[in-house]
Formats: structure tokens, C-alpha cells, sequence
């Protein structure tokens, strides 16, 4: 019989071994990458408080292993207590015995007891996880770019940032994420941890009077095996909250031409190559008829509502569109039976509200996985329903239903976990 439960010290080791063993590519099992892991994680147990190992036990022996994060996210301007797992891993003698499944729905009922209404995932594999209700969420577009090909205006105010700065950096980092959906807050241990990482360069744009309007996290990468004077730079972190400071540093970019072959900056923006004069990847390829290829995107962060009508009561002042009308959503929730079900929402101008009766407007049915993502933003309904993911009970409403959402911003995330 597997009991769920918080990772003692005394399993330290057996947990390092275990996620060690389901993510090779992390190269635990090397002893310096090792140590250095294990007192991460033993850190992680005895000091933070938002974030805390779990394992599966059978009986005395730890199989499987994952961490829980609390997160305070931005949710369409509304600061949330937000739940995240990672580093799911199952020992590889445990393999294909639902390990894997019983520790998601230890952590999903855990969080809705806390009355927790969102959580958020890295997937290992998306398919894996849009079964357990997870809706994919923003892509991710990777540019390789020349520096000529971003505008040059004026980098007069860039300087470098360092330990000294974490304060600023900080608090430069969380007013962004307090006008960004998606986004979720740090604290100055994590900001510290940001800017001690060795091969890490910091630059800030800073104004007249001081203050930090953005910075630009960067690391050198070797660009040919056998020349060493061939080098890129690869984008870790890229904030601004003013139009100045972002053209900052992107001049600070361009005028490293001399010495950088290209960029590697990854971005959620859906619009960044209309700021190149070349957005071509340097792969040369055209897709047809004459479409130059620009950059690589990939899906990642998913998103899942484990609270349906908590949801939206969190969310009471936030505008769904402008209308005023009484939908019913009826949601498929295979893995947490009590999100199965349906719900009438009022909307007085956009504002929702959960209500017991009266007559609907629209009805809605479809998956909690892509409700996630149509709540979050990700997605607009006429797309859902287009693909069949989603059922009116009349296509007349399609516009009615399609307004509610239109107007929600896609969610941007800089946290990996």
C-alpha cells in the first residue's frame, strides 16, 4: 500500500538517487553534480517555506519522488496563491505501477483542500498530462538573431548589476509581474540565487534618477567546437517595464556585433519579429511558397483548474468581455470527480459570478484541460469549438460565448520549476 508524504532528511540520498535516475540528462549521477544537487535539496527541507519534497512510500521505500511549490501568480491582475509541482520522478524498478499518477492526485487534492483553485506544471510529456486535465499554455519562440538586426538608439544608461543590486533587481522583477498575467512573483533569496550564477552577466538600464527600469541576463555559449572566438549569447532573462529601458538594452545587444555571431533569446511575445530588420534564424530554410524561417517554438508551461466555481469566484472583479449573460459550463473531469460537473456563471458587464439557477443563455461543454487554457487565455473558444473541443447547445450563441474571452492576454511565465 503507497502512502503519499513530506521527504525526510533521512531519504535524502535515496531521493537524489531516484530523480538522479529519471532525468539523466541533469547528470546527477556524477558525484560533484551530486553534491551539489543533495544540498540543494536539503536546503529545499529544512528552510523554504514555499516550496517542499514529497515521496511515495510503499511501506518503508521511497519510489517515487516530487517537489510542491506555492506560488503567488498574477491571474489577470489578480494576485493568487497559485500551486506548482516538479521533478516528478518514479524509481526505474517502479516503473508502469501508476506511481506517477497517484503522486498528481495527492498533489491536486492537496492544493484544492488548501483552497487552492490553479496549478501549473512543466510536462515531461504534454499528451501524459492533458489526460490528467492540464491545458497547454503559451508557446515559446526561440530566435537566433544577429545583433544587427535589432534597432540601435541609445545605451547610455546601461550598467552592469550585481549582489549589490538584488534589491532593485527585485523590485524591478515584481512590478512587471504586477502588470503581467501569468507571471509569478520571486523573493530576494531567489533573486540572489539569480545573480550569484557564475557565467551569468547582468546589465540594467537605469534612468536619471536611479532607478532600474529593466536588465538583460545573458551567458556566452561557444558557437563552433574548434574556433573559440566564435561565440553566441543565449538570453536567460530579458525584463523591462518602461519603453526606454527596453530600447536600452536591446541597443545593447545590437552593439555587440563585433564580437557575437547571434542572439538566442526566447520570448512569449507573438509579435517580436516585426522589431527585426532580419528575422531569419540563420537556418536559411523556406517553407513554402517563400516563407523565410524565423524561429523555433515549442509548448511547455500547462495550466489546470482544480476549483472550478473557486475559480471564478477569485476572479469575481475581473472582466470576462463586456456582456451581461448566464452561461452554463458543463466540464469533464476525469481525475478529480468533483470538478466534474456543471456550473452556471453569471456575467454583470463581464464580472462572473457562480449561481444556483435560472435560465442559460449559452450552454458550453468540453474538457477541463482545454477550459484551463481557454480561462487562462491561451486560447479563444471560436478555435475550441472550431476543432471540436468544445459543444454550444446552439452555434448561434458562438459570438456571445466568444466575447466573454476575447479580450483575455495570454499568460507569460519566466519561472522554471
Amino acid at each position: 500500500m503507497e502512502e503519499i508524504r513530506p521527504v525526510t532528511l533521512a531519504d535524502l540520498e535515496e531521493a537524489v538517487r531516484i530523480i538522479g535516475m529519471a532525468y539523466p540528462g541533469n547528470e546527477l549521477l556524477t558525484e560533484a553534480n551530486r553534491q551539489l544537487y543533495t544540498a540543494r535539496v536539503k536546503d529545499t527541507i529544512e528552510n523554504d517555506t514555499h516550496a517542499s519534497f514529497h515521496g511515495c512510500y510503499r511501506g518503508e521505500k521511497l519510489v517515487g519522488t516530487m517537489k510542491w511549490f506555492d506560488f503567488s501568480m498574477n491571474v489577470h491582475g489578480t494576485k493568487m496563491l497559485t500551486g506548482g509541482i516538479g521533478s516528478v520522478a518514479v524509481d526505474l524498478l517502479y516503473k508502469k505501477e501508476k506511481i506517477a499518477k497517484q503522486m498528481l492526485h495527492s498533489f491536486l487534492y492537496s492544493y484544492r483542500e488548501r483552497g487552492i483553485s490553479l496549478v501549473s506544471l512543466y510536462p515531461f510529456r504534454v499528451d501524459f498530462y492533458k489526460q490528467m486535465g492540464f491545458g497547454i499554455g503559451s508557446k515559446i519562440n526561440q530566435y537566433k538573431i544577429k545583433p544587427s538586426s535589432l534597432p540601435y538608439r541609445n545605451k547610455g544608461e546601461i550598467a552592469y548589476l550585481g549582489i549589490a543590486d538584488k534589491e532593485d533587481v527585485l523590485a524591478c522583477y515584481n512590478r512587471v509581474v504586477r502588470k503581467t498575467h501569468g507571471m509569478i512573483s520571486r523573493n530576494e533569496t531567489q533573486v540572489r540565487q539569480f545573480l550569484e550564477q557564475p557565467q551569468r552577466i547582468v546589465v540594467g538600464s537605469r534612468d536619471r534618477e536611479g532607478g532600474l527600469g529593466g536588465y538583460l541576463a545573458f551567458r556566452f555559449e561557444r558557437a563552433h567546437p574548434e574556433n573559440r572566438g566564435y561565440n553566441n549569447i543565449a538570453v536567460d532573462e530579458f525584463i523591462y517595464e518602461t519603453r526606454e529601458a527596453f530600447a536600452q538594452l536591446l541597443s545593447f545587444l545590437h552593439s555587440q556585433a563585433d564580437q557575437v555571431q547571434r542572439i538566442l533569446l526566447s520570448t512569449q511575445d507573438e509579435h517580436f519579429q516585426h522589431l527585426l530588420s532580419d528575422p531569419g534564424n540563420g537556418s536559411n530554410r523556406m517553407l513554402p511558397s517563400i516563407y523565410h524561417e524565423s524561429n523555433a517554438s515549442g509548448v511547455g508551461l500547462m495550466y489546470r483548474i482544480i476549483d472550478v466555481p473557486l475559480f471564478f469566484h477569485q476572479l469575481s472583479r475581473n472582466r470576462f468581455g463586456t456582456q451581461s449573460c448566464l452561461v452554463r459550463f458543463t466540464l469533464r473531469d476525469t481525475f478529480i470527480p468533483e470538478n466534474d460537473g456543471s456550473w452556471l456563471i453569471q456575467f454583470e458587464e463581464g464580472l462572473p459570478q457562480v449561481v444556483d439557477g435560472g435560465q442559460a443563455d449559452a450552454e458550453v461543454t468540453m474538457d477541463i484541460s482545454d477550459f484551463s487554457s481557454l480561462a487562462m487565455g491561451v486560447v479563444s473558444f471560436e478555435k475550441l469549438y472550431l476543432y471540436g473541443l468544445a459543444e454550444l447547445d446552439d452555434e448561434s450563441k458562438l459570438p456571445l460565448v466568444q466575447h466573454l474571452f476575447a479580450g483575455l492576454s495570454k499568460p507569460t511565465c519566466m519561472t522554471a520549476f
